[in-house]
């Protein structure tokens, strides 16, 4: 079946995600699609490390690595509002060594790098497909040198609009064009 990226594990407490309609089970698990989002209340708030089925590491270019077997969904409904997430778009890995972080992966995952886009003068990205999840990887100066950290993830919701208007300018930035023709994107602050 090859490698499939089956969670995300997320340090601090769950409930800011919780307040912007992720919610979490009693073990501390989200189900979004075909992705688990997990919380380590013991580790710093931030995307700390990932899971994968189908490879056998302990890292990814220095990225903490689990390798499992994808768990069996188990949504929990939230008890005021949910993001209606339809999708994992994507999930950004920094790196000071494009190329570097990009065959690392490229060998663990068996996922060819797809293309590379120059931003601007200094920062690149460079994209793997595996499965429907993209991995975006960037390089930029203001990387230091070092292994290569993941950074964030991108959902993709039913309704923009309407988690905009609930969650308001002060929690999500107000929607904007996205890079790719079409399509719009807004940030949790």
């Amino acid at each position: 079946m090859g490698a499939r990226l089956v969670e995300l594990v997320l340090g601090g407490s769950r409930e800011p995600w919780a307040r912007v309609g992720l919610p979490f089970s009693s073990d501390d698990v989200c189900d979004v699609v075909s992705l688990a989002l997990r919380i380590d209340s013991g580790r710093e708030p931030g995307l700390q490390s990932w899971t994968w089925s189908g490879i056998d590491v302990g890292d990814i270019d220095g990225i903490p690595t689990d390798c499992a077997e994808p768990r069996v969904s188990s949504r929990v409904q939230a008890e005021d509002f949910t993001l209606d997430v339809i999708g994992v778009d994507h999930v950004v890995v920094m790196t000071c060594d494009l190329m570097r972080t990009s065959e690392a992966f490229a060998l663990t995952t068996g996922a060819a790098l797809k293309r590379i886009r120059d931003v601007n003068a200094t920062t690149q990205q460079a994209f793997h497909r595996v499965g429907d999840v993209v991995i975006e990887l960037v390089s930029t100066p203001k990387v230091p040198n070092g292994p290569a950290r993941l950074w964030g993830f991108v959902l993709t919701v039913a309704d923009l609009d309407s988690v905009a208007d609930y969650l308001g300018p002060d929690v999500l930035s107000p929607p904007k064009p996205a890079v790719q023709e079409g399509r719009r994107i807004a940030t949790f602050r």
